[in-house]
């Protein structure tokens, strides 16, 4: 090179250095790093022997690049020394003023352009900078050449171009990724690009490699920490946003029933992961069919519950899951050390933080009954007695007392009920105007009742055989083993309840009843008796419950409103007390001693429940003692009717439905029906008493049919056979109707009721057929048809599929919870806790059953089997066989110091003739002249369970 430059020459052109030989160059398709720029600045396109100011414009040389939309850089290449924009006139008219020419271009070079007589080969100017081209090396379309090779081909060309110039493809690939080099940018944007997926596929492919596996670990190692930390921190600050909550305040009881578990999405998705990595080894990830961490409610929510606690330990506002199991804690009887240690583990709220949690929840609680009680509504209430630790120390009035009594009440809302048929004024209007019951017109069963009773009695029988005796598979799902449907609730529907604040206002007197109406409705609900005073209220109580609100009607029958007259109050009675005073009546009726055979104590000593001998034994045993009893009578019954040696024999037969209905009917009339009595012998007439003379206007020409012929047997000579068909039927009735409640179907309930009056007349329960009596007295004459079959469909409350029960029996369930929840090692809490958790109570019972139900906990162990009563039921039927009781055998052995019970159903129909339903009347008219009048009293002992503590029952 000259060093020293003519000095004619102009400033802004420069001497041409001397043009060397041109070496062929290799181009790596579709990454443009060749161009004309950087051909002509090695002077391949110079005449040496000319200046610059000598060359003409040279045509523009176009790159063989795709002509797709996402290529970012425009074809065409300007040579260094044509035409720049910053040039000035005089320069750019000197330039076009010289002839030029164009310089040669070896042919190799050019292997790549397009060809000039392919005009689909022309690209159009685009405005991205960087080209972008696919990944498919094998099946794209651009990656075909005009030179015939393909694209891998070229690719091994550069590699072994690579290896010659021992340049390895990794350093150019470092070079090109260096954030140092500014003019390799290009090539870094576009690997970069959110629509590239070079950079995935690259290291997919490093991944299938075992050893660049390994090796890309090791690599990256130091760098995925902080990379997992970013990722975790980003995601959790996404959850802190979705799981927050202002305060405690915010768990209301809308949030409790939305809450779950299960999320509908995972805003921590890389956590997760982590967290299912390390709960499972590759081994249980792989063969593990039940235990899965990812499902976090089906089967193993330990995932979703560490997250839970790193987002409470992360902000204490992230605290739904911590409350809910706070409340989960407390109402499962968890001490308070327990909560708060599972509280520094992130598990749940402090055990202070529990306790405003119930007292806040019961607020919400309470505005939500105000609301509910402004529409129509049932009230139902019952006493709640709590008794103290004996260890209580005396402090006269100002100490607690041994026991301490409340009310507690719940408002429900009432099934197919409309506001216009709840209308108190008419309902008054035809009360005042009744004239009272008669036996033949409103007592006596008609004859679709007594079918329908017939059909659930042989239904029950029915059923024994088919629970106890295998081989009756068959008729699962025969409608002709089945009860038939009379006014059952809907499948699917659901009782809404409503607890109210429990109050210490005991409602053992009269007085206090008016004094607790008023508490619950004018100061807790904020009613007025002006908006209470329009529509009926109707209530289920126990009858002692029943029998002080009707004196409180009286007390105040001369009152301004219907509020004050508590006029409001239609009743019904309590399902459940029903049930519970019929298994004492007949308790009483068929006890007898272990000597008589067929009497309940005997059978108690065959099966060894000795306990239930005892003064007061429990509701529930006795009831599943009748139960097995009953089973086991109906067996030998059907063991004696099916002429096989045994029951297995029978099923094998496979006997047709409506032949077993034959032969359950047959059984019911053999086996179940008392024996006729011989007539009483002829006495002189009399002159009948007041009673007998005021029910024999009412029921003149009651009994028109003749009398029945003189029996062919006396049933006094075998009192066990007797004694045996009178406490099958009675036992059959019994399970009949509790099963009816079970079920939901208060009209297969109904059917009894004549039947149920006459046996509490019978066996003494004179104020349980009372109350019978008035309910089907307001039925036929007060109620107007629409509230009558209202006061039907609410006696039973249903919270599921064969979930049902009578609503006094959901209050004493409710009261239960009560007792267990405030008792904690025999020490009560105070009545305003009591107060808060009464109102909560309902919603308490939801999350036990949420996070029970999440955790796939169990109240019993995976290892329990119910225990089988199957063996109880065989004794009942071996020694029912043995002793012969289904055959009447005159002169049994010792049948002279044994009596026959007393048939309750035809005694107690005797006595509602005679004189129950005059006296009834009596007092019906007495009330609608609001008159006091003298309480029945029940003839049998009081009602003494052992598993009840309160005194109404």
């Amino acid at each position: 090179m000259n060093p020293n430059p003519p000095t004619h020459l102009s400033p802004s052109v420069q001497p041409v250095q001397k043009r060397r030989k041109v070496k062929p160059r290799v181009i790596l398709p579709g990454t443009g790093r060749f161009s004309a720029d950087e051909t002509c600045a090695q002077g391949s396109f110079l005449d040496s022997s000319r200046g610059p100011e000598s060359h003409t414009t040279v045509e523009s040389v176009e790159t063989p690049i795709s002509n797709a939309p996402s290529f970012r850089f425009k074809p065409p290449i300007t040579p260094f020394f044509a035409v720049r924009p910053d040039s000035s006139s005089s320069a750019v008219a000197s330039n076009l003023s010289r002839p030029q020419t164009t310089p040669p271009i070896e042919q190799q070079l050019l292997h790549f352009l397009p060809s000039p007589n392919d005009p689909q080969e022309l690209l159009p100017e685009i405005e991205e900078p960087f080209p972008y081209h696919g990944i498919d090396l094998e099946t794209s379309s651009s990656s075909r050449k005009l030179d015939g090779r393909d694209r891998a081909t070229k690719i091994h060309d550069y590699l072994r171009s690579f290896r010659k110039d021992k340049i390895s493809p990794l350093d150019v690939l470092v070079q090109a990724l260096d954030p140092d080099a500014s003019e390799d940018v290009r090539y870094r944007g576009n690997l970069y690009r959110e629509d590239d997926n070079r950079l995935s596929l690259l290291l997919d492919i490093i991944m299938k490699d075992d050893y660049g596996k390994r090796k890309l670990f090791e690599c990256l190692r130091p760098h995925l920490e902080n990379f997992a930390c970013e990722v975790v921190a980003e995601q959790m600050e996404r959850r802190r946003k979705a799981s927050y909550l202002p305060g405690i305040q915010a768990v209301t009881p809308e949030f409790i029933e939305a809450w779950s578990l299960e999320e509908d999405t995972d805003h921590t998705p890389f956590l997760t992961r982590i967290l299912e990595t390390a709960a499972q080894t590759d081994r249980a990830a792989a063969h593990n069919k039940l235990k899965k961490p990812h499902k976090a409610i089906d089967h193993f929510p330990l995932c979703r519950v560490v997250t839970k606690q790193l987002l409470y330990q992360s902000s204490n506002r992230c605290l739904g899951f911590q409350a809910e199991f706070g409340l989960f804690l407390w109402s499962t009887g968890c001490a308070r050390q327990t909560i708060d240690a599972l509280f520094r583990c992130g598990l749940s709220v402090g055990y202070d933080s529990v306790l405003k949690l119930i007292e806040s929840l019961s607020y919400h609680c309470d505005g939500r009954a105000i609301e509910f009680s402004k529409d129509i509504h049932a009230f139902c209430y019952d006493n709640i007695n709590v008794s103290t630790s004996i260890h209580v120390e005396q402090r006269g009035s100002l100490g607690p007392a041994k026991v301490q009594s409340g009310t507690f009440s719940v408002l429900y809302r009432l099934y197919n009920a409309r506001a216009e048929h709840m209308l108190i004024a008419p309902i008054m209007k035809q009360f005042r105007a009744t004239t009272g019951l008669q036996f033949q017109r409103d007592i006596r069963p008609t004859l679709n009742q007594l079918e329908s009773c017939l059909n659930q009695l042989v239904v029950v029988a029915i059923d024994r055989l088919i629970e106890h005796t295998v081989g009756f598979d068959y008729l699962a799902d025969n409608p002709l083993v089945a009860h038939k449907v009379l006014r059952q609730l809907p499948f699917h529907y659901r009782t809404d309840e409503c607890p109210v604040r429990a109050s210490t206002t005991e409602e053992a007197t009269v007085r206090g009843n008016l004094l607790f109406h008023d508490e619950i409705y004018i100061h807790q609900l904020k009613r007025t008796p002006e908006s209470l005073s329009k529509y009926a209220i109707p209530g289920f109580h126990d009858q002692l419950t029943n029998a002080r609100i009707r004196a409180a009607q009286i007390m105040c029958a001369k009152d301004v409103d219907a509020w004050s007259r508590r006029e409001v109050f239609q009743l019904g009675f309590g399902l459940f007390h029903m049930c519970l005073n019929l298994v004492w009546g007949l308790l009483h009726i068929h006890r007898g001693t272990v000597n008589e055979v067929g009497s309940l104590s005997y059978f108690f000593a065959v099966m060894e429940k000795t306990r239930l001998g005892s003064d007061q034994p429990d509701y529930h045993t006795l009831l599943m003692a009748m139960t097995q009893i009953l089973d086991g009578l109906l067996l030998n019954a059907w063991q004696q009717s099916c002429g096989y040696a045994s029951l297995k024999q029978f099923a094998e037969t496979k006997p047709a439905a409506d032949k077993l209905r034959d032969m359950a009917s047959k059984i019911l009339t053999d086996f179940a029906t008392p024996l006729p009595s011989p007539p009483p012998p002829a006495q002189s007439s009399s002159t009948p008493s007041d009673d007998e003379s005021d029910d024999s206007d009412c029921d003149s020409g009651a009994d028109s049919s003749p009398s029945p012929a003189e029996p062919l047997v006396d049933p006094k000579d075998d009192a066990a056979n007797q004694n045996t068909r009178i406490l099958m039927r009675d036992l059959l009735v019994l399970t009949a109707v509790v099963r009816a409640i079970a079920d939901g179907d208060i009209g297969r309930v109904e059917v009894f009721f004549p039947h149920l009056a006459m046996m509490f007349r019978g066996a003494g329960c004179n104020k349980y057929c009372t109350e019978i009596l008035h309910f089907l007295l307001n039925l036929k004459h007060v109620w107007t048809p629409e509230f009558a079959n209202i006061m039907r469909d609410n006696m039973i409350v249903r919270f599921g599929p064969g979930h049902c029960m009578g609503t006094d029996m959901n209050i004493e369930h409710l009261i239960g919870y009560l007792k267990a929840l405030l008792k904690a090692k025999g020490m009560s809490s105070t009545w305003d806790r009591l107060g808060n958790v009464s109102a909560a109570i309902v919603h308490l019972q939801q999350v036990k059953k949420k996070i029970n139900s999440a955790l796939e906990g169990s109240h019993r162990s995976s290892s329990h089997t119910a225990p089988s009563t199957e063996n109880m039921v065989l004794r009942v039927q071996r020694k029912a066989a043995q002793e012969g009781l289904h055959k009447f055998q005159p002169g049994r052995a010792n049948n002279d110091t044994r009596k026959v019970v007393s048939d309750i159903q035809q005694a107690g129909e005797q006595k509602l003739k005679s004189s129950t339903i005059g006296t009834f009347n009596k007092k019906i008219l007495a009330m609608a002249a609001g008159m006091t009048f003298e309480e029945e009293e029940d003839e049998c002992p009081a009602v003494a369970f052992g598993s009840l503590s309160s005194p109404d029952d």
